[in-house]
């Protein structure tokens, strides 16, 4: 794998590699980019005037001791920090150049651009793979049709190499998957 660090080695904590994965047909990568980034949790600061661009096509790690900030920081990206009652921010956090704290933007239209996989993967344990896949139209109020959700399963599932592992069990649940599996039903 190449690197290509922006500062000699121990100035930086980030590294930016190449696009790992090729261009497909869709929406083309955006830029993501926070802008002095504060976060609180009642009275104690955890992060202090974060600022970062993260390039689009590009892939960014986030690379620090337990305990620093870094899942903190990435829930800022898409609104999940202030799901907390004694949370607080400041700063700004742009796609494509707009801020999605704006009260113009509505939470779910940051989650459905910016989206969000963990550690630990948490599909929906009672529900198929089919239907964890489709989750995201039903929970941003978008109508399609049998047809649409079969091709958005199958594309979603492809992308995530998963497809030919799983589709002929689409109607199982997607807990009883593999803990990888489970991970890449996730990232569908």
């Amino acid at each position: 794998m190449t690197e290509t660090a922006t500062a000699p080695v121990g100035t930086t904590d980030t590294v930016v590699l190449p696009a790992a994965v090729p261009a497909v047909d869709g929406p083309a990568p955006a830029t993501l980019e926070a802008r002095a980034v504060s976060a609180w949790f009642g009275s104690h600061q955890v992060l202090g005037q974060v600022s970062l661009t993260m390039p689009a096509g590009e892939v960014t790690a986030l690379i620090g001791p337990s305990g620093c900030g870094k899942s903190t920081f990435l829930r800022t990206l898409n609104r999940m920090h202030e799901m907390i009652p004694s949370a607080q921010f400041g700063g700004e956090v742009l796609f494509e150049g707009e801020d999605i704290y704006d009260p113009s933007w509505r939470l779910t239209d940051a989650r459905r651009r910016i989206g969000m996989v963990f550690q630990k993967p948490n599909p929906f344990p009672a529900m198929s793979i089919y239907d964890n896949v489709v989750a995201g139209l039903k929970l941003t109020g978008a109508k399609a049709g049998r047809r649409e959700k079969d091709e958005l399963v199958e594309e979603s599932l492809t992308r995530a190499g998963l497809w030919k592992e799983v589709r002929d069990r689409l109607r199982q649940p997607g807990g009883a998957l593999s803990g990888g599996q489970q991970q890449r039903l996730c990232i569908a």
